[in-house]
């Protein structure tokens, strides 16, 4: 029993990184698929911390004695929204930088991991932009580009080592009285990781798909809250062909308030807690500050 349980320990640790949950580039705040004028920028700061008490498998073995992980992520984003053919488009990059760390599994620790995450490219594409219904509905791809920290045969990495494609669909739909809608759904496809376990395994993973909603209220002139739900499924891992035991199912409830201190600068405080998961690390508990200024 106790070496079935080492290996099961072991095929987990190898594959352990980035998106085990420090940081979920492809989330969304509520009023993301809210386009800004032609020629407006934004630069974004993203700061997250993240805390895990247990692990959970495919196969719903739960791991919760000695066993956690945090996180520490800050991203830093830059938009820049115009206007091309009738439509308007907002290219953007994201570069994420932190730590993981107090990472183990029933007693069996790992080596913290920091430095720079794989940074993405990004183009938002409004097909829809209603100003007189507030209807907006936008197409975004995302591109993850294999470039940050990674060491082979560590258990823990802020990048991937590989591409990673997400295509994001958002709508977003204003409601009477300051009320307002958002929903988005996302497909993501994975590259193979060929420096994976050992060093010398790849890893590869099969698609993911996530909903995403915010029902959001205006309820003075400067300030907004929101509820938000996350459902995200698939993406079973194999290594050298074998599954791990590792996905990233996971429903996620959030909650978000926001204030523009000025016309231009918002600050917005998030916080989200997983409810149920299968394939990963439950989140008890995630918090984010976001700094945005327009200009």
């Amino acid at each position: 029993m106790i070496s079935l349980l080492n290996g099961a320990i072991l095929a987990i640790l190898f594959c352990i990184g980035l998106a085990s949950g420090s940081a979920k580039a492809a989330d969304v705040n509520s009023g993301d698929y809210l386009p800004a004028p032609a020629g407006t920028n934004l630069l974004v700061f993203y700061s997250q911390y993240a805390t895990r008490n247990e692990y959970v498998t495919n196969s719903g073995q739960t791991f919760s004695d000695d066993t956690g992980l945090d996180s520490y992520v800050n991203i830093l984003r830059y938009v820049h929204y115009f206007d091309i053919a009738g439509f308007t488009v907002a290219p953007q990059v994201l570069i994420p930088a932190g730590t993981l760390y107090n990472g183990r599994i029933a007693g069996t620790p790992f080596d913290a991991a920091a430095g720079l995450g794989d940074p993405i490219v990004a183009t938002t594409v409004w097909v829809v932009n209603n100003k007189a219904t507030q209807t907006f509905i936008g197409i975004m791809p995302y591109l993850f580009l294999p470039l940050g920290q990674y060491s082979s045969g560590e258990a823990l990495n802020l990048g991937e080592n590989r591409w990673k494609l997400d295509l994001q669909a958002g709508w977003y739909q204003g409601l009477a009285s300051g009320f307002a809608l958002q929903l988005t759904g996302d497909a993501v496809w994975y590259g193979d990781n060929t420096k994976a376990g050992n060093g010398t395994q790849t890893l590869s993973q099969d698609p993911t798909y996530q909903f995403q909603a915010w029902f959001s209220y205006a309820f003075a002139p400067s300030w907004s809250a929101a509820v938000g739900y996350s459902q995200f499924w698939g993406g079973t891992e194999y290594l050298a062909g074998v599954p791990t035991g590792n996905s990233t199912e996971h429903s996620q409830v959030r909650l978000e308030l926001s204030k523009f201190i000025t016309p231009t600068f918002q600050v917005l405080g998030l916080v989200q807690r997983d409810v149920a998961t299968s394939g990963g690390f439950p989140e008890d508990f995630r918090g984010t500050v976001r700094l945005l200024q327009v200009f």
